[in-house]
């Protein structure tokens, strides 16, 4: 699965004191759930009562994998266009390892259950709407047929199976999405990644409609208005990664060296995808990767569908990868958003090998799926594609959002316990693939890059088809590199927190005569690791600040001393991460810092330059430099720049520093000052640019985020009315939208009528939600009272993805005095929420917290956390950030004043 925003939508509970202890002191804990993962068969399965709830625990999943040695499923499913319902058959063959002890039990989650059978007899069970109970002694023997007659609601908030009616021309679409515990809510089975199944599937539906599994159909049937398609046995796999979509999908055709290609999308959309991209990114990650893993394509096709209302950016199912058809644009694309395309495209087709063929035993080892697919992608656009700027990008993006998350109060190790599928849904996050893919990014230069393909590759071909551990990856890793990598695995993935480096030395004649790399911890994480970094030396030459030296070093401990840079040329800068090779935060020497500031823009490498305007920031997010000198070095430093990295970097953080100074306390003329100043040079920025540019795209966005005085407020109307223009600035409808929620965000002229103006000539989907999101954000008190009210009384009239806009739109940073009327009812529903069983649900709400700057605000949350001891994991991560975002800002604006 592709989840990656920036800094971020994190979907963002273990037993703490268990968990906490065992991932700080792992030498002395160990790893008992890796000695229980690797229970034999055999053993005589202990009784344990399964909680009657919602998930699956990994002590209960551990049981039923010492129960079951095999299972294969033969799926029907009846699907109509209409109506609530679907209906099916499943009939699940099973062998057992050893006579039951204790009752069995099927997954399957808010359903109904008509009938079951053991071997062709009906049988009384239990259902409670979780999970189905059949007692043990229906199951004397070794093998056993279990056939269940069920039926089941489609979804409406992109979990399960999921139904669309495009509002547009009314056509219906249905896809799934299962990633981690959804697979039961299509069909009742054992829902856990360690039983794989081979899956025969057939399938009733609408005539028109096309149907798309892990395999291309082996015949279609007709039946009056309907057909029915047969798909032939899929090889062996985890039910999470098994698929149905259908619907009168477009289709396009490819193929990738005799693997068949397709891409679908719903026809409203089909006009503005471009296949071309699509099909190109595919054939270059196909090329890239067979080889690399010395591993042809493992499945028999390779489709891409593009579906909506997708709680994700895409999910890797087997031969059928499902993309969320945002990245389809209504205008032009960027080529940052033609790069994230490639990126998403070959992240999930990474999946296939490192996920699909090879699958983690249980969701502890999430990582190895999410971080190994984040770094081979950001690997194959290096390696194979037209982006040559891939590994900045992944500096600005993935880096960043794993510092960012490393960094607060709810990091984690890499690799830690995963006590129930709802702990597994918390950990889709930075660390599990910022981090994990930065440190696997890391590792070529630790063991080799040769090295680190052939354990990779060993790996793969001695588990296909079957289930792995972290040690098992190791292993691989650790026999091709001929290294014991027993002390780098408990550094860097058992132990959360992020390291500090800064490089100190001294000069003689001009020469360096001393160099040293000194490393710091966190109080909270004392953990000192070791890597290999490389220092780049810069020095003033003819004008330009340039690169004249590079040094690769192996750092470990508190001081490592660098002999081999004695003599040296004595540089004016010394960056000790050059070309981010290691996963560090780096503090600047004062002679760099001096330095490098004066001349910013003579720094001849973009690489280099990106990376110091991080720096820049990183000592502002951390209260060191005041926000006003900051925002100064941007607005005095950044407007000559010129690599559109560094300009998406820039402009990111000018969005963040406008939010911080709604909020930090300022006398009005201060503030005004200085968010004007930003405001400004954003404008300024925007009619600079050149026509048709990615910079005009860029700014564009930035100008709608911080636009509030009423001359940027009438300049945004006049571009929206057509009368003002921009030379080589074409508005989209996406974009057109971005200035009628400004409009409604300030109340600025004829507001309400612009949104009726444009649901006239745009009545898509996009253009609704579009719509909801600047009702939602008009800054009146009776507004956000009955927003706040739908929030928590009536969401249930409302899909996932209308109540994610509804939370996201709520409450802006300058209208956190709104937020605080309402905040009470907000924080006291959070009970009344946290009984939802839908994950995606919660994460949804708890976008409606805004950035809370104060410390009465951060009062409330810290008392929340106090009383509500029985908050979901999802619930409790959102509150703990949102008060250390709230710390932070506050301790900007300490520095500031």
């Amino acid at each position: 699965m592709n989840n990656l925003t920036i800094f971020s939508r994190v979907l963002l509970k273990y037993k703490l004191a268990i968990s906490i202890l065992c991932s700080v002191l792992l030498a002395s804990c160990g790893r008992p759930s890796e000695t229980q993962e690797q229970t034999t068969p055999a053993q005589t399965d202990t009784p344990i009562v399964r909680v009657d709830g919602p998930g699956l625990s990994e002590a209960y999943a551990r049981l039923r994998h010492q129960q079951i040695a095999q299972v294969d499923y033969q799926l029907s499913v009846n699907l109509d266009n209409e109506g609530n319902n679907f209906s099916g058959t499943v009939h699940s063959d099973i062998r057992f390892n050893h006579p039951l002890k204790q009752p069995l039990t099927i997954d399957f989650s808010n359903g109904a259950v008509n009938s079951i059978q053991v071997d062709g007899k009906s049988i009384p069970f239990g259902y409670n709407g979780y999970f189905i109970t059949i007692d043990h002694k229906y199951l004397a023997e070794k093998t056993h047929r279990i056939t269940v007659n069920y039926q089941h609601p489609y979804s409406n908030n992109g979990s399960g199976l999921h139904r669309f009616k495009d509002p547009i021309d009314g056509k219906v679409y249905m896809y799934t999405d299962f990633e981690p515990y959804d697979a039961n809510r299509l069909f009742p089975h054992f829902d856990q990644p360690n039983l794989k199944a081979r899956y025969t599937l057939d399938v009733t539906a609408p005539d028109h409609w096309l149907v798309v599994s892990a395999r291309r159909e082996q015949r279609i049937e007709k039946k009056g208005q309907k057909n029915h398609w047969f798909f032939p046995q899929t090889k062996k796999f985890s039910s999470y990664i098994f698929s149905l979509h259908a619907g009168p999908y477009h289709t396009w055709e490819d193929e990738a060296n005799g693997i068949p290609l397709r891409l679908l999308a719903r026809q409203s959309l089909s006009k503005y995808v471009k296949t071309e991209d699509w099909f190109t990114f595919t054939k270059q990650s196909f090329e890239f990767f067979q080889p690399y893993f010395e591993i042809d394509y493992p499945f028999e096709k390779y489709d891409q569908i593009l579906v909506p209302d997708f709680n994700a950016g895409a999910m890797e199912n087997v031969g059928a990868v499902t993309f969320n058809d945002s990245y389809v644009s209504r205008g032009g694309k960027t080529q940052a958003q033609r790069m994230h395309l490639a990126n998403v495209i070959a992240h999930e087709l990474a999946h296939q090998w490192f996920g699909n063929l090879v699958t983690m035993n249980w969701w502890d080892d999430l990582w190895l799926n999410e971080s190994f697919a984040t770094y081979m992608a950001n690997l194959a656009l290096a390696e194979n594609s037209e982006f040559d700027n891939a590994w900045e990008n992944y500096y600005l993006g993935a880096k960043q959002w794993a510092y960012h998350s490393d960094q607060r109060p709810t990091t984690h190790a890499i690799q830690l316990p995963v006590s129930n599928t709802d702990e597994a849904f918390s950990n889709f996050d930075g660390i599990t693939y910022g981090k994990g893919g930065s440190v696997l990014k890391q590792l070529p230069y630790y063991l080799g890059k040769e090295e680190f393909r052939q354990g990779v590759s060993n790996y793969l071909k001695a588990l296909s088809y079957d289930n792995s551990t972290l040690s098992d990856f190791i292993k691989h890793l650790g026999k091709a590199a001929g290294k014991d990598l027993h002390s780098w695995q408990q550094q860097w993935l058992y132990q959360a927190g992020l390291n500090t480096i800064e490089a100190s030395f001294q000069c003689d004649n001009n020469q360096i005569s001393h160099l040293v790399i000194q490393q710091t911890a966190p109080e909270e994480y004392p953990i000192l690791r070791e890597q290999r970094t490389q220092l780049g030396f810069y020095q003033m030459v003819a004008g330009t600040m340039k690169r004249v030296a590079t040094l690769p070093v192996l750092y470990s401990g508190a001081r490592t001393e660098v002999q081999e840079a004695e003599g040296l040329p004595c540089p004016q800068g010394l960056y000790p991460n050059e070309e981010d090779w290691a996963y560090v935060k780096v503090n600047l020497d004062k002679v760099t810092i001096k330095n490098m500031v004066q001349h910013l823009n003579d720094i001849e490498e973009p690489f280099a330059r990106l990376m110091f305007w991080q720096s820049l920031f990183d000592s502002t997010y951390d209260a060191k430099l005041p926000l006003d000198e900051y925002i100064s070095f941007i607005v005095n430093s950044g407007a000559d720049e010129q690599d559109i990295n560094v300009i998406r970097l820039n402009a990111r953080y000018i969005g963040f520093t406008y939010d911080f100074l709604t909020q930090i306390p300022l006398n009005t003329q201060r503030r005004n000052e200085l968010t004007q100043a930003v405001e400004r040079f954003s404008w300024d920025q925007l009619l600079r640019a050149a026509e048709g540019s990615d910079q005009q795209k860029i700014w564009f966005d930035v100008f709608t985020h911080i636009a509030h005085s009423t001359p940027a407020l009438s300049s945004a109307r006049e571009l929206l009315m057509g009368e003002f223009a921009i030379e080589g600035l074409e508005l989209d409808p996406d974009m057109r939208w971005k200035l009628i929620k400004l409009q409604n965000r300030y109340l600025f002229s004829d507001y309400e009528q612009a949104i009726t103006r444009e649901l006239a000539k745009d009545n898509s989907d996009r253009s609704k939600l579009n719509a909801l999101s600047a009702e939602v954000i008009r800054p009146l008190e009776e507004n956000k009272s009955k927003w706040v009210d739908n929030l928590i009384s009536n969401r249930d009239k409302f899909k996932l993805s209308e109540i994610r806009r509804i939370s996201e739109s709520l409450f802006t940073a300058e209208q956190v005095e709104l937020f605080n009327i309402h905040s009470q009812p907000i924080f006291d529903s959070l009970d009344q929420i946290n009984e939802d069983n839908s994950q995606e649900l919660l994460s949804a709400y708890a976008y409606a917290l805004p950035l809370m700057c104060s410390r009465e605000n951060i009062d409330k949350i810290t008392k929340s956390l106090q009383e509500k001891q029985q908050l979901k994991p999802i619930l409790v991560k959102a509150l703990k950030n949102h008060r250390y975002s709230g710390e932070r800002c506050i301790n900007i604006g300490k520095r500031l004043l």
